[in-house]
């Protein structure tokens, strides 16, 4: 079974960087976790909650902003879409 979806749309919140605490790994390096929370606007109004992990969390921490309209390519998890490519439209 495939689990792929794009999604186009505005950005409705601020994105904020947290960090997950993981006893469970082993090395220093992989203790922390990061992650990015990001809601999403359709055009039919829907609102659709998008989160990034690790690099893909800085990246979107580093680069998103409120009100940027976004295409994400993303795996349909429970209760959210997990971004594994994001691309930016800023209009000048």
């Amino acid at each position: 079974m495939i689990n792929l979806c794009f999604l186009s749309g505005k950005v409705i919140n601020e994105v904020d960087l947290k960090f997950i605490y993981n006893s469970q790994k082993r090395s220093l390096d992989k203790k922390h976790t990061s992650i990015t929370k990001i809601e999403l606007e359709l055009q039919d109004g829907q609102v659709i909650r998008l989160h990034a992990y690790n690099e893909m969390a800085d990246y979107v921490f580093i680069n998103i902003k409120k009100y940027d309209y976004i295409n994400v390519q993303g795996k349909v998890k429970n209760s959210y879409v997990e971004i594994n490519e994001i691309y930016i439209f800023r209009l000048n």
